[in-house]
């Protein structure tokens, strides 16, 4: 069970402050766990994926994650007696359950509109190619048994129930290294 957060990132931050970079890893903690022998979002590196998306291609939702978190902060405080970041692992998981029914009950409201976005986020991070900043050893890839990016399949892989996990699993940067090589 996850305890207070000690985030301490391996990368630069380009958007979120530490404050905030924090309360998303332990957001993104809950929403993907990690298990033992399985790694979760935070060993897969989605709050490098979300920092990285927010100060690049995905800059239009800065100010709905700065409000976001300010009223996440809020509904912590307001439902468990504290920060999120000054709650234990079970008490922030029992913010994260309310949250996510209150997004279900209350579609239309930001703070559920919020939550679904990290959740997306979330999911985006973890299963989308390392060059963004998430699925870091691509931990989401080899749970489902994805074999990345590949230039094509043979004959042989395209028949149903063939085992994917075989095939040796490329990144897009495996690709263009590739291409960098046949020169």
């Amino acid at each position: 069970m996850m305890t207070r957060s000690t985030f301490h990132p391996d990368f630069a931050l380009l958007f979120l402050n530490p404050r905030e970079a924090a309360t998303i890893d332990a957001i993104v903690g809950h929403i993907i766990p990690s298990e033992e022998g399985s790694p979760g979002a935070r060993e897969a590196g989605v709050t490098e994926y979300i920092d990285r998306a927010l100060s690049g291609f995905m800059r239009d939702l800065q100010p709905v994650y700065r409000e976001g978190l300010a009223e996440f902060e809020a509904f912590a405080v307001e439902t468990a007696g504290a920060t999120y970041l000054d709650l234990d692992g079970e008490q922030q998981l029992a913010v994260i359950a309310e949250l996510d029914e209150l997004s279900g009950a209350r579609p239309d409201a930001f703070l559920g509109q919020f939550y679904r976005i990290v959740r997306e986020h979330t999911v985006q991070g973890f299963f989308g190619d390392p060059a963004y900043g998430g699925n870091r050893d691509v931990v989401g890839w080899k749970l489902v048994g994805f074999p990345g990016a590949q230039w094509g399949y043979t004959p042989e892989q395209m028949h149903p129930g063939v085992d994917s996990t075989s095939i040796p699993i490329l990144t897009v940067k495996d690709l263009y290294s590739r291409i960098g090589s046949m020169k």
